[in-house]
């Protein structure tokens, strides 16, 4: 086919052989205007039945190539305001919820001295969520602080209610779930909501609420119940219920904090070597540090008190010790929002970071179309992008076929981020993409990546890590919808690269509608070595789990959306 950039055909005369020349085609085209064409084309063997697909661009005329995607530059550090928003938004939410629980269920004030102390505390939360919104964010915050300012309004609002119409324990479940209602929406608008994932919105959620139940109950406890109980058993009793809470928080927050972490996180690395990492380190730090101090309260302050034993000192030094931390856990938090997670850094249809020799080496493709294509080619050590290499070179080489090898040199275009275009990865496969770094004074980088060259339009190819191989999954169509077939073509591609043939390869499927497991074909001679296809009949629409299983040696999990 002979298609314009914009997608329309220009031949449609039948495709010849071009006399004796068995390996040439011709096709005859209409007067062309001056202008950038691509041309997708398919053959089918005579001897074996193989079938190969590629695309190649032209140019009519002094017109240029037709364009192609471009990969946009690392996200910009967020600036202050925004973190200063994003901070006491959730120091906001904390106050709230946490309050709203800590007074509800632990030690609902008995005292106006203390019932004074929980007005002041609920109008000060209400006020920061107000106060984050009205800093002057920039616009894109509008959203994420907006409607829990609303929240804040809420829970200041209900507390001037009249005792006659809304009693204390239901003003205090109107403040409580108000902090919730905050809460929510801070997940709807997360790194979780972009995943589109519901279990990972829900991790995101319950995080949230442990979170907030916590540091807000501490601050509670802090400023409403310690200045009002001075017997020491019953502070001590107090604080065991509290420690027992907040133990139950720690554990739900190590729980889903984890969990999100293994889906955000590309490499153990990322920890220490990217911003995100960095501040996900300050913010684990510190909890580590608060669950220090929480123990101290429950094994030893705590106790102390129980038996009568002058404690109250530690116990407030240590209470006002953790509130300032987890004053530090926001901040963190705040950065953690702000920042792009490694694995959602980018748009590109390709994007894989491997880590060799102490330096990370990330392959982004904006398509993984056949064709002219861009390769930009990211290089860091530590946090600090390698702006010194002599040389940059990307090698080609195709897993099906014998294409022989092809090269390019990218070229330095922002500082750690090198670009090459070309067109080596013409034909549709799965191809090796050697990435070689050349850096004074020390041994070439060099980084292999595997890339699945598909006509996915909708959709992008996965990489999936199973056991010791990296199984590429990509569907066809591109963007599959529901009631119609659907075909999944699988890669099973070993440490070195190189296809695996000959594995048991089982489909089991998650999702809106139940649909039984399906076993994977493999024909070396029809699909090429190390290629398997399952062949759905249909799926309902929605989001799907399709968990691959290789034999008994491991499963992943892959992503399809269905569309109606």
């Amino acid at each position: 086919m002979l298609l314009q950039p914009s997608g329309e055909r220009k031949n449609t005369a039948k495709v010849e052989s071009a006399g004796d020349e068995s390996n040439t085609l011709r096709t005859a085209v209409p007067d062309l205007p001056e202008g950038g064409y691509l041309v997708s084309w398919t053959a089918r063997s005579a001897v074996d039945g193989h079938e190969t697909k590629g695309a190649f661009a032209f140019v009519v005329g002094n017109a240029p190539l037709p364009t192609i995607p471009d990969i946009g530059p690392s996200a910009p550090p967020p600036n202050a305001l925004e973190l200063a928003g994003r901070a006491l938004t959730f120091a906001g939410i904390a106050t709230i919820l946490g309050a709203g629980f800590f007074l509800l269920f632990i030690h609902p004030p008995t005292t106006d001295g203390e019932r004074r102390r929980e007005r002041r505390l609920v109008i000060v939360g209400g006020a920061v969520l107000i106060a984050a919104y009205g800093l002057g964010l920039p616009a894109r915050l509008a959203t994420f602080i907006g409607l829990r300012a609303v929240a804040g309004l809420v829970a200041v609002g209900v507390l001037f209610v009249p005792a006659r119409v809304v009693s204390e324990a239901s003003r205090r479940e109107v403040i409580a779930f108000a902090g919730l209602a905050a809460g929510l929406w801070a997940t709807l608008v997360s790194h979780a909501a972009a995943s589109g994932d519901i279990k990972i919105m829900a991790l995101d959620f319950v995080h949230v609420v442990a979170i907030s139940v916590w540091s807000g109950g501490l601050l509670a406890f802090l400023v409403v119940a310690f200045p009002a109980v001075r017997e020491e058993r019953a502070l001590g009793a107090m604080a065991w219920r509290f420690s027992l809470t907040a133990l139950t928080c720690v554990a739900v927050l190590v729980t889903t904090g984890t969990l999100q972490s293994l889906d955000r996180l590309v490499i153990l690395e990322d920890l220490y070597e990217t911003p995100y990492g960095i501040a996900l380190l300050a913010k684990i730090v510190m909890l580590i540090g608060l669950v220090g101090l929480g123990a101290l309260n429950l094994l030893v302050w705590g106790p102390r008190l129980r038996r009568g034993v002058a404690a109250r000192t530690g116990l407030l030094r240590g209470t006002m010790t953790e509130t300032a931390l987890f004053a530090g856990v926001f901040v963190a938090t705040s950065f953690l929002t702000a920042l792009a997670p490694p694995r959602y850094a980018s748009a590109a249809a390709f994007d894989e970071t491997q880590r060799v020799d102490g330096v990370r080496v990330e392959l982004l493709m904006p398509t993984t179309n056949p064709g002219r294509n861009r390769y930009v080619v990211r290089v860091y050590q530590g946090l600090v992008p390698v702006t010194n290499a002599e040389k940059v070179s990307l090698r080609y080489t195709m897993v099906e076929h014998d294409m022989g090898e092809q090269e390019l040199v990218a070229q330095q275009r922002a500082p750690g981020e090198y670009v090459a275009e070309g067109s080596p990865t013409a034909m549709f496969g799965t191809w090796k993409v050697l990435a070689i770094v050349r850096i004074p004074a020390r041994l070439d980088v060099r980084a292999l990546f595997t890339v699945p060259i598909t006509n996915t339009a909708g959709q992008t190819a996965q990489v999936i890590p199973i056991a010791t191989y990296n199984v590429i999954v990509f569907a066809e169509p591109g963007q599959p919808l529901a009631g119609a077939p659907i075909g999944l073509n699988i890669v099973v591609i070993d440490q070195k690269g190189d296809p695996v043939k000959g594995k048991a390869v089982r489909a089991t499927f998650s999702g809106p509608s139940t649909q039984g497991p399906i076993d994977a074909k493999e024909d070396p001679n029809t699909l090429g070595p190390g290629r398997y296809r399952i062949d759905i009949p249909a799926l309902d629409a929605g989001q799907w789990k399709i968990t691959l299983a290789i034999a008994n040696e491991g499963t992943g999990t892959y992503t399809l959306d269905v569309s109606k």
